[in-house]
């Protein structure tokens, strides 16, 4: 504040003082110099008559000071008549000086209520005149702009009504000024006002436009974690969040993807600060917060709705559980990542909590092309075998996809538009803002993208899947050939059944997707020409073993080939020579069919006589 250097010396009344009072116009002279003539003409013996004596056409009314016995009494009286002449005429420094100087007599005048004064507050307490003097002080700093001074009248108030009413001023000014920043700055000491500032923050929040600048809960968030108290930042976070949610409802999806993004931006900043606090108290409790104290203190000034106005969201927000914890936030997280995702593409959707509804989900996210969102979803929120069937459905989509789309089937795009990590990993340790994916439009996307995720990251990225479901290559080639039985399988998913087998040495046997699954595919969707080379491949490759693998081979069980299937493969070949369909070229593969056994089963057969004299 800028101190007027105030001259309190000990100055005789004289005709000097007299005129310089009586000339004195604080729209014309200087602030400063005003506040001196004013404080010199009381400093003086005598000086209460003197100004008393002058007439009221000079503009001083009768101050009714003239049967007070004390200075200090008479003073006060003077001094707030001052500060109010400068208030009059918008003078806030000078009225600020003499409310100061008003202060200061009321601590030398503790026996006001015996003074004889016609105009003294006699049915004020002392408390309550310093109350009013402060907040006098208080008003003045403020329309002066001195933040810190006017919170300082503040906290000297000893009255706690006036002290209160003048907070809330000082937190509305400061909002409305554009420097209400400065709250959660060290510049103001706030001890002992922490609370009664945070509710009144709190209060404004909930009533005011999201869309105004700043922004509420972002300042009480920011506030919340000034004061490390990281659980109510989460909380005030997690209701902006909230509110944007309720009003994106109301709002007809208007500026959607701007809206869920900035949700994204807050649930992350909840669930970040929820990983400060100690995991046993890792969790927020957002109803209470809205039915505190403040809530029934503070009318409210939103319009009301009528019934048929409230939206699904007011269900949803009824439904809330009294706390949430980590995990259920960065559920909330994806499933809002997901919308936002959707949004970009023109798509509206938003979660209803009805059974299915995540499958859904992650049908519109594989419809649109947003595959790693998709699976972010099933491993997010299906676990044993609800995952499996799931994996299997979203797979089985991909492959359709394929299907409709032509291209060549071998050839897949190296740099595509596809993402190649997961959002999983995102959601929990990463940035809440995402690059849009974009969806995949070139001839050959769909198959890139199931090559990415079938043969990629969900085989190689994450091991422990395919031990989990290793089936999953048998439903994608399953698809493809129920939509087109002439369709030519990919190399890529051919060799994923290939490295199903442990040893090629077992014949055909395997995991889930082995050479037998893919051999039985084929024989039933009427590709006999692949299925005869893939057992051959197998046959010769068991006949052509290593010396040092022969040993192993004789070891009984040790072989196993799908016969049964052989046997129907066989069957289905001499039924198409008989009914003169492709006869020489179905003559050519049972012939080579018929050799290959043959010579397979007198290898079987030299190998169970060596095995049997070994044991006997």
């Amino acid at each position: 504040m800028q101190n007027l250097v105030l001259v309190q010396a000990h100055l005789q009344w004289d005709n000097t003082n007299k005129h310089q009072l009586l000339s004195l116009d604080p729209t014309q002279a200087p602030p400063n110099e005003c506040a001196l003539i004013v404080l010199m003409s009381s400093s003086g013996n005598g000086a209460a008559e003197a100004l008393q004596s002058l007439s009221a056409d000079v503009g001083i009314p009768y101050l009714g000071f003239s049967g007070c016995t004390s200075v200090a009494a008479w003073r006060l009286q003077y001094y707030q008549w001052a500060m109010q002449l400068f208030e009059r005429y918008n003078i806030s420094e000078g009225a600020c000086q003499f409310a100061l100087a008003a202060l200061e007599q009321v601590d030398e005048a503790p026996h006001m209520k015996d003074e004889m004064c016609v105009n003294n507050s006699v049915n004020e307490s002392v408390t309550t005149i310093k109350g009013r003097l402060w907040a006098n002080v208080f008003i003045f700093a403020l329309d002066l702009g001195l933040y810190y001074d006017a919170y300082c009248a503040i906290i000297s108030n000893p009255d706690e009504e006036s002290k209160y009413i003048c907070l809330r001023r000082f937190i509305i000014v400061l909002y409305e000024q554009g420097a209400i920043k400065i709250l959660c700055s060290n510049k103001l000491p706030l001890i002992g006002l922490v609370e009664k500032v945070e509710q009144e923050l709190a209060w404004k929040a909930e009533r005011s436009d999201l869309s105004a600048k700043p922004n509420l809960y972002k300042l009480l968030y920011a506030f919340q974690l000034h004061q490390h108290n990281w659980r109510r930042a989460a909380n005030y976070i997690y209701m902006y969040s909230a509110r944007l949610r309720t009003e994106a409802a109301l709002k007809d999806n208007q500026g959607g993807s701007l809206m869920l993004q900035e949700r994204l931006n807050a649930l992350s900043a909840a669930v970040n600060a929820l990983h400060l606090v100690h995991p046993a108290y890792a969790w927020i409790d957002p109803l209470a917060e809205r039915s505190s104290p403040m809530s029934e203190n503070y009318p409210s000034k939103k319009a009301k709705r009528s019934p048929d106005e409230h939206s699904d969201y007011d269900a949803v927000a009824q439904s809330w559980q009294s706390s949430i914890d980590i995990e259920e936030l960065e559920n909330e997280f994806v499933l809002t990542s997901a919308e936002y995702m959707l949004s970009l593409v023109n798509v509206r959707w938003t979660y209803s909590g009805k059974h299915g509804a995540l499958s859904d989900l992650a049908d519109l996210l594989v419809q649109n092309n947003l595959y790693d969102m998709a699976f972010t979803i099933l491993l997010r929120f299906f676990k044993g075998s609800g995952l499996k069937r799931e994996l299997e459905r979203v797979f089985s989509d991909m492959a359709m996809k394929c299907c409709l789309d032509k291209a060549d089937s071998t050839w897949v795009e190296e740099h595509g538009h596809l993402l190649t990590s997961s959002k999983l990993e995102m959601v929990v340790h990463g940035s809440p803002v995402m690059v849009p994916t974009t969806p995949q439009t070139d001839r050959n996307s769909h198959w890139a993208a199931l090559k990415l995720y079938l043969g990629g990251w969900l085989f190689k990225s994450l091991e422990k899947y395919k031990e989990f479901h290793g089936r999953l290559p048998v439903i994608v080639a399953e698809s493809l050939l129920r939509a087109d039985p002439k369709i030519e399988l990919p190399l890529w998913l051919v060799q994923l059944f290939k490295e199903g087998q442990k040893e090629r040495m077992s014949g055909m046997t395997g995991r889930e997707s082995n050479p037998a699954s893919l051999f039985q595919l084929y024989v039933n969707y009427g590709r006999y020409a692949e299925a005869t080379y893939l057992l051959l491949e197998y046959i010769e490759s068991f006949a052509s073993m290593r010396p040092a693998d022969i040993i192993r081979r004789k070891r009984p069980f040790a072989v196993w080939f799908p016969y049964t299937t052989i046997e129907r493969l066989l069957y289905q070949l001499e039924e198409l020579i008989r009914m003169g369909h492709m006869v020489d070229h179905c003559d050519k593969l049972k012939k080579m069919l018929h050799g290959s056994l043959q010579n397979h089963l007198k290898m079987l057969k030299v190998d169970s006589d060596d095995a049997i004299s070994v044991s006997s």
